[in-house]
C-alpha cells in the first residue's frame, strides 16, 4: 500500500536563533554592534542597563534587524546604577521604538508588569528569571515555571548556575514541556559547566541562545562565542 504525502513528511528542525549580547558603554558603540549583528542576520540584545545614558532614539532609530531591550537590576546580576522607578520608565520608553522584545524579570512588581505588557503593541515580553548561584531542585523550578506559564508573557526564559553536570538536565527538561503547551522558551545554564546546555537548547526548540562575537563581551558566564556556536551546530547538524 503507498504511503500518503503525510508520511513522507518530516518535521524540519528550528533554525539556530543567535542573539549578540551587546554590553557597550556608549550608545553609539551599542548601536555599532547591533548593526553588524543585523548585517549577519543575528537577533541582539541591547543591555541598556549597561550605558552610560540611555539614548534610545540613538539606539532604536530604525531597527535594522530583531532586537531584545533589556534593563536589568543588580539584584538580576545587571549594571543598572538608578532608582527602580526610572529603570522601569525605560523599559516604558522603549515600547514607542517599536522594537522586537522587552525583556522583564518575574520579580518585577506584578502591577507594573501588568501594564507594560498592556502597553506593548507589536513588541513582544520576554519574562525572565536567573539564579546565579545554583540550579533549583525539580519541585522549585516547577513552581517557578507555573507562575510564568500563568502570565500572558509571550516567551518564557529561565537561566540557572549550572553546579552540577545534571542541573542542565532540569533545566532543558523545561523546554519540549513549554513547548507542548505552545509557548515559547529560552532555557539553558550558566558557568563553565553550563556550557553545552547553550548549543542543546536550540537542538531541543528553545527560542534562542545567546552568543557574543568575542569572549571578552560575554554579558554571562560560560557564553560561547557566535562563531564557537555556529562550528558546533554544523557539527552536529
Amino acid at each position: 500500500m503507498a504511503r500518503t504525502a503525510n508520511s513522507k513528511q518530516k518535521k524540519e528542525p528550528r533554525a539556530l536563533r543567535l542573539c549578540v549580547p551587546v554590553v557597550e558603554t556608549t550608545a553609539k558603540r551599542a548601536r555599532g554592534l547591533y548593526l553588524r549583528a543585523a548585517r549577519k542576520h543575528l537577533w541582539t540584545e541591547l543591555r541598556l542597563d549597561y550605558l552610560e545614558k540611555p539614548e534610545l532614539s540613538r539606539l532604536f532609530r530604525t531597527l535594522p534587524g530583531p532586537v531584545i531591550a533589556t534593563c536589568r537590576p543588580p539584584a538580576e546580576g545587571g549594571k543598572w546604577a538608578g532608582s527602580e522607578e526610572e529603570r522601569r520608565q525605560v523599559l516604558e520608553n522603549v515600547l514607542a521604538f517599536g522594537v522586537t522584545c522587552v525583556d522583564v524579570e518575574l520579580l518585577t512588581e506584578s502591577t507594573w508588569r501588568r501594564r507594560i505588557w498592556g502597553r506593548r503593541g507589536d513588541t513582544r515580553l520576554i519574562l525572565s528569571w536567573h539564579d546565579f548561584a545554583a540550579t533549583p531542585e525539580s519541585r522549585q523550578l516547577d513552581d517557578i515555571l507555573a507562575a510564568m506559564m500563568a502570565t500572558e508573557a509571550d516567551i518564557l526564559k529561565i537561566v540557572t548556575w549550572a553546579r552540577e553536570p545534571e542541573d542542565n538536565l532540569r533545566v532543558l527538561s523545561l523546554i519540549p514541556r513549554v513547548r507542548s503547551a505552545g509557548r515559547e522558551i529560552i532555557a539553558f545554564c550558566m558557568g563553565p559547566l553550563g556550557k553545552w546546555s547553550r548549543l542543546a537548547s536550540p537542538l531541543l526548540g528553545g527560542f534562542l541562545t545567546f552568543a557574543p562575537f568575542t569572549k571578552s563581551r560575554a554579558s554571562a558566564p560560560g557564553q560561547l562565542t557566535v562563531n564557537e556556536l555556529k562550528r558546533l551546530w554544523r557539527t552536529l547538524r
